[in-house]
């Protein structure tokens, strides 16, 4: 579930996807994040490790890094159920990392074994089953909220397995979500208006054994 490392040199909290998937809360890397020791939520809502700034961590998956240039805030750039574990490291951290003075967090995805396995999952939503706080125009005075009634699902698929049983394994992902959700206001005009994200995501990754613990 979670593994913990604290050393003088070294300070690491690995949360895997199963025990976040039974805690009441979401399953994205901020969550993950958050259940780690030396992490707080800052200003806006962005995460902050080891009393940095919010701008001065470091996020990636499979050690590519997935975040914005402005503020360094992480990317949606993986597939929830795809991802095996979440380890962040908030001190001690390795050489081998760089353009950081906050914290580490590395996703690490999923790969293929010697047997056939996959999941499939579809989350659904509605605009209007989330109770939102009745916005008032501060020009006009009226209740401008604006709500779609619209079920919009998510669907995830995974499927990994062997090519040469003991040497070389695959794994597929693939997400997809179109979403429909209502936005306060348009500025200057204070005129509600509607939000729409075409999200697809998919992820193709082969691993080859080399020799022992060494894979590719």
């Amino acid at each position: 579930a979670f593994s913990a490392t604290n050393t003088i040199l070294d300070v690491a909290t690995t949360v895997t996807s199963e025990s976040l998937a039974k805690l009441p809360t979401a399953r994205n890397l901020a969550a993950a994040v958050a259940l780690a020791p030396g992490t707080a939520t800052g200003n806006l809502g962005y995460t902050v490790m080891a009393g940095a700034m919010s701008f001065e961590n470091l996020f990636l998956v499979n050690g590519v890094a997935v975040q914005d240039n402005i503020r360094n805030t992480p990317l949606n750039l993986y597939i929830e159920d795809a991802v095996q574990e979440q380890t962040v490291s908030t001190s001690g951290i390795s050489a081998e990392y760089g353009r950081f003075s906050g914290g580490v967090v590395n996703v690490i995805t999923k790969s293929g074994g010697n047997t056939f396995s996959g999941s499939f999952r579809t989350n659904f939503e509605n605009d209007k089953w989330t109770k939102k706080t009745d916005y008032v125009s501060p020009t006009t005075g009226l209740n401008t909220e604006v709500k779609v009634d619209k079920i919009i699902p998510t669907y995830e698929l995974t499927l990994g397995g062997p090519v040469l049983k003991d040497k070389l394994w695959f794994f597929l992902a693939g997400r997809s979500r179109e979403n429909e959700t209502s936005a306060n206001t348009a500025a200057p005009l204070s005129l509600p208006y509607v939000a729409t994200t075409d999200q697809k995501r998919y992820e193709a990754k082969l691993t080859f054994s080399l020799a022992g613990k060494h894979t590719l």
